[in-house]
């Protein structure tokens, strides 16, 4: 399995909901070890598997930095296409810190992502944390998923007023839950990340009950680096 090294992003917010079209990029390319568009239907008020919502997201993952650049420039105009977008935020992730498993380059058993990490960001550094969740679908128990996505819901909704955070999304790809959904946090700087990430509140409590007795069969979390970036997001030119 080809090694993974950087990620691809778009985050694109429209005024009314969008369905999120499949990509249209060519099958099989070197450049590309998962690519997918996710809907954040929590925040819509809509059914995961109706897969529209008012943000989306277009998400990549790939081999290199310039793979990551490349795939990137020939998806600009593929959906989720700014168009009459109220505002759109592009942008090249170099991870520094990654742990656990998700499906995304594995599809039948999950697998870890990220082997070759950057150097940790400076304390003032913005930076992006994306994290997944997956269960296997033998034996697949309803009950788990909705208590973890209560879970989620809960530290989402406990992140209002955090210092330092820019925004907070979470996202399914086609199919619901075939390919593990992901959560995009922005943040402003990495101090207020960890700041909010190790104190008290409810992610303390989740991430411990998980821990305690594991409320979903993979999960990981990837803590990111702004290589490079264009445009906003909540009126903010995050990155460099």
């Amino acid at each position: 399995m080809t090694p993974a090294t950087h990620i691809s992003l778009r985050l694109t917010r429209f005024p009314t909901r969008r369905p999120a079209a499949r990509l249209q990029f060519p099958a099989g390319s070197p450049d590309v070890l998962f690519s997918g568009v996710g809907a954040d239907t929590r925040a819509a008020g809509t059914e995961p598997i109706s897969h529209e919502a008012f943000v989306l997201l277009q998400f990549g993952i790939h081999p290199s930095r310039e793979a990551a650049q490349r795939f990137a420039a020939a998806t600009a105009t593929s959906a989720p296409a700014p168009g009459d977008a109220l505002e759109s935020w592009s942008a090249i992730l170099e991870p520094f810190r990654y742990h656990g498993q998700s499906n995304h380059l594995d599809r039948a058993a999950g697998s870890p992502v990220f082997e070759t990490l950057a150097p940790p960001p400076a304390p003032d550094e913005p930076i992006v944390v994306i994290t997944s969740a997956g269960w296997r679908a033998e034996g697949l128990d309803p009950e788990r998923v909705r208590e973890f996505s209560t879970g989620v819901q809960a530290v989402r909704a406990g992140m209002t007023g955090v210092a330092g955070l820019l925004s907070q999304q979470s996202f399914f790809f086609p199919g619901a839950l075939e390919v593990d959904p992901v959560t995009v946090t922005t943040w402003r700087s990495f101090d207020a990340m960890r700041a909010w990430a190790y104190g008290p509140g409810a992610h303390r409590h989740f991430l411990d009950r998980h821990r305690a007795e594991p409320m979903a069969d993979r999960t990981s979390f990837t803590r990111c680096r702004i290589l490079e970036s264009a445009g906003t997001w909540y009126r903010e030119a995050l990155g460099r």
